[in-house]
């Protein structure tokens, strides 16, 4: 029996999800398996510790975006030397008490260790798992540039989202042009990697700043946003990011006067022989590009003649 016999199901039997089960973070943080993508130091971590804070307080929002499922317990796996330290200080005495279990990611390629950390995972109770970084976690010999890796990597991230456990995958982007220049071939290993996904969060840091794009199935829209990012306060580390609105600021300009206003004016000032308000609109409607029956009432009722010359007809005269 073939794929189709034992594995197929008609559209009516699927089930359906709405949008707002489908994101921990709408159009940006998924309940299946996301990728962030960055360069290095351009606050990956840091932004994984800020959704951290947001869904394990219950948040309403994250940089404008809907919490749409809170989170109980996160589960960290990390692979950097000095990383448990670092997050410990991003998240110390800002998420409630035992809402964060982390563990080192090493000797992955031992038969049966992602089914462990499946398990394990289950056990707990994770609403939550972050894996960080997908370089480090791979094995012996493994390059994840190549799509057989790339795609395997996903593949052993699979059977813990179809467990009902959301994952954050975060990697790295390439350098050069080779790949990265869109957000769906942002992660090192392209659209392999990206292609087993719901989505790809792109974190890009340049000398204008930060900025956070997304592709990711069934957003409302992709993101492109200018954030930042700055620490609590002077004593702690806690990361609190938010949108960076244009600098370009607003200039205020003169507003032009009406053009009736402009032609009246004109008006006066060179005196013009017609006698009548007729006569003017016939000479001036297309100078100010009206027709004569639009400008003749605006000069009828904004001029007169008196002693043979043209002047406002509401004149101050104090």
């Amino acid at each position: 029996m073939g794929a189709i016999t034992t594995k197929g199901r008609k559209l009516h039997e699927i089930e359906h999800v709405p949008y707002e089960q489908a994101f921990l973070i709408g159009d940006l943080l998924t309940t299946n398996i996301t990728m962030l993508a960055g360069e290095p130091k351009a606050g990956k971590t840091l932004l994984t510790a800020g959704m951290s804070v947001a869904l394990l307080n219950g948040a309403d929002e994250f940089l404008g975006l809907p919490v749409l499922r809170p989170c109980r317990h996160i589960v960290f796996g990390l692979t950097d030397d000095g990383a448990e330290g670092e997050l410990r200080e991003r998240l110390h005495g800002a998420v409630p008490e035992d809402s964060v279990t982390v563990f080192p990611v090493e000797d992955t390629a031992q038969t049966g260790y992602w089914q462990g950390v499946h398990d394990d995972l289950v056990a707990l109770g994770a609403d939550l798992f972050v894996l960080d970084n997908v370089l480090g976690a791979l094995g012996d010999g493994e390059d994840v540039a190549s799509s057989v890796t790339a795609r395997n990597t996903i593949d052993k991230l699979k059977p813990i989202s179809r467990s009902g456990i959301p994952v954050l995958a975060v990697t790295h982007t390439p350098k050069g042009n080779g790949e990265g220049l869109t957000t769906a071939s942002a992660p090192i290993g392209g659209r392999a990697m990206a292609g087993g996904v719901r989505g790809v969060i792109a974190l890009r840091k340049s000398k204008k700043g930060r900025s956070i794009q997304t592709a990711i199935n069934r957003a409302r829209e992709d993101l492109d946003l200018r954030v930042d990012v700055r620490p609590a306060s002077e004593s702690s580390e806690v990361p609190v990011w938010q949108r960076v609105e244009s600098e370009l600021k607003a200039v205020s300009l003169p507003t032009p006067k009406p053009w009736d206003e402009d032609l009246i004016t004109r008006i006066i000032e060179e005196q013009p022989e017609e006698e009548s308000a007729l006569a003017l609109s016939k000479r001036y409607a297309p100078i100010v590009d009206r027709k004569p029956e639009t400008v003749r009432p605006k000069l009828r009722d904004a001029l007169e003649r008196v002693d043979g010359r043209w002047v406002r007809r509401f004149a101050d005269t104090a």
